[in-house]
Parts: C-alpha cells; sequence; structure tokens
C-alpha cells in the first residue's frame, strides 16, 4: 500500500485525515498518540485539546503530515521526526545526536528531587554528567532556579543541542565537553549534588533493534557496564563536597556489582545508599547520600 495515496482530496479536516490513516502502517509504530502528536506538528498546535477545538478545520500542511507518517512507519523514531521530546515539564529539542529522553530518566529526576526536599541535601552546585540533550540538567534547574547547575558530555554535537535547549528554555546551565566527570574533577567546582544517566548496557541483546540503528550508541552501550560508576565513585572526594547525594540511572542486573563499589570507594561509616525499582518494576536506581541524615 502506498500511504501517499491514502488521501487525495483537497480541504481535507484533520478528522477526515486522522480517520483514514487509523489503523494504517505498522500498529508497532503507529497508534492514536503518533497521530495526534503528527497533526499538531503540521498544524503548529501546542495541544491536544488545541487540536481537538480544530479538529474539523482543513489540516494546514497534509504533505508534511504524510512525510512525518511514512517517517514514523518505517520505524524512524517520533521524537527525531519532530526534532523534539518531553521531559517532565519541558520541551527539549532532539537529534541524532542526543539519545531520545526516557521516562526512567524522568523518574530519577523526580527521585533526585524529592530526596533533596526530604533530606536537605545541599544544592548549592549540581552537576549532570553524561547529559545529551540536557535533560537532566535542565530538569533541575527548572526546580531549583537558585542553584548552579552544570553538566558535560564527551560529544560536541550533544552538547550544542543542550546548549540550544538551555537558551530556548531560558534556564541557565554550564556545559562542558570531557569524558565522564573530568571536566568537573579538573576544576575548582565543588559538587553537592551529582546526577548521572551513563552507559550502562553491555549487553546488545538488552537494547532494542530501533534504537541501535537510530539511537547513538555510544550513549548506551559500554563493554564494561561498570565502568562509568567505578570512576565516579573512585574520584568522588575530588569534586564532591563533604555533604553529597550522588543519584544514578543503572541497569536492572547492576545491583550487586555496583553494592560492592559502594562499599569499596566510600566511608561506608558515613555514607548511606540505596537502590530503587522504577516503574516497571526493575532495578533502575541508586542514590548515595554522604554526611546527610538519611531517614526513610
Amino acid at each position: 500500500m502506498n500511504k501517499n495515496n491514502l488521501l487525495k482530496e483537497t480541504n481535507l479536516t484533520n478528522r477526515e485525515v486522522y480517520l483514514s490513516y487509523k489503523g494504517k502502517g505498522n500498529k508497532e509504530y503507529i497508534n492514536s498518540t503518533v497521530l495526534n502528536a503528527l497533526l499538531n506538528e503540521v498544524n503548529g498546535f501546542k495541544s491536544f485539546s488545541e487540536l481537538i477545538l480544530n479538529f474539523d478545520k482543513e489540516i494546514k500542511n497534509y504533505d508534511k503530515f504524510v512525510e512525518l507518517f511514512n517517517k514514523v512507519d518505517s520505524g524512524y523514531p517520533l521524537a527525531y521526526a519532530l526534532g523534539k521530546a518531553p521531559f517532565i515539564n519541558l520541551e527539549l529539542k532532539v537529534d541524532k545526536s542526543t539519545l531520545i529522553p526516557r521516562p526512567e530518566t524522568e523518574e530519577l529526576v523526580t527521585k533526585a528531587v524529592d530526596y533533596v526536599r526530604k533530606f536537605g541535601v545541599p544544592r548549592g552546585n549540581i552537576y549532570d554528567c553524561c547529559t545529551g540533550s540536557g535533560a537532566i540538567a535542565l530538569a533541575m534547574k527548572k526546580y531549583f532556579p537558585d542553584s548552579n547547575v552544570y553538566a558535560s558530555d564527551i560529544s560536541k554535537d550533544a552538547i550544542e543541542i543542550a546548549k540550544e535547549n538551555s537558551k530556548n528554555l531560558n534556564l541557565d546551565v554550564t556545559f562542558f565537553i570531557g569524558n565522564k566527570c573530568n571536566p568537573i574533577m579538573n576544576s575548582d567546582i565543588k559538587i553537592d549534588i551529582f546526577l548521572s544517566n551513563p552507559p550502562y548496557v553491555e549487553k546488545m541483546e538488552d537494547i532494542d533493534e530501533n534504537v541501535k540503528k537510530y539511537e547513538p550508541l555510544d550513549a548506551i552501550y559500554v563493554e564494561n557496564g561498570i565502568e562509568f560508576y567505578e570512576y565516579f565513585f573512585k574520584n568522588h572526594r575530588k569534586f564532591m563536597k563533604e555533604h553529597f547525594m550522588m543519584g544514578f540511572e543503572i541497569n536492572y542486573d547492576q545491583e550487586e556489582k555496583l553494592t560492592e563499589l559502594v562499599e569499596k570507594y566510600f566511608d561506608v561509616e558515613h555514607t548511606a545508599y540505596s537502590f530503587s525499582k522504577d516503574f516497571y518494576g526493575k532495578t533502575r536506581f541508586l542514590f548515595i547520600f554522604g554526611g546527610v541524615v538519611v531517614e526513610e
């Protein structure tokens, strides 16, 4: 079926386009949410409510809708097709140099914010390592506008996207280019809150085929899944303050190895740490508290 020929009429309404394309294409990639997002994009609408209010009005750019539909139907990620992705209460520019923000990373941020408020974690300086599109750093700046927020990534292209997001959202974050946490470790800046979603998947079979095909694999895959964490833990005294919180997104099978590393590199008498599951029920987060009173 040639999807370009689904509709040939002129003066099509958004409703007519929606109903004609509903149930068409690859059901793994196309659903009502995707159709709504595409209709919003080609019409310049900002919300589903705005689309509904204009559902019986003429679609503004049907040819663009067809182009985007065919892209997404082929497996191309919706976020890359649109050039943007939601993250908590932000809209971020994304492209193939950055990972598409995941719900699990949103959960990392919301947990971090809850812990800061619950335990009174100092938040003068916040650092997001392996920032990609800037998602974690920008969200933390949104939650804590009076904090100094820093972020780094080894990818120059990713940092350029992150800087664009910072400018577009009017959120002041300082960005560095560099491997792991070296940019902060080699500076005079001392960090209160360290957050990271580093590459941690070491089994290629754990990565979706579409992710392998379209997203930057070096932001996901690493030969040694605990490499980044061990580097952070081993060097934490060089860039963390005495009272601190570190939070990480981790893989579902790393709790045992990371427990050994925490107990190897941290002063366990003055350090608390905990693992928690994501909303899919998989172990996904590790938080470490130094010199902070943690009471569940």
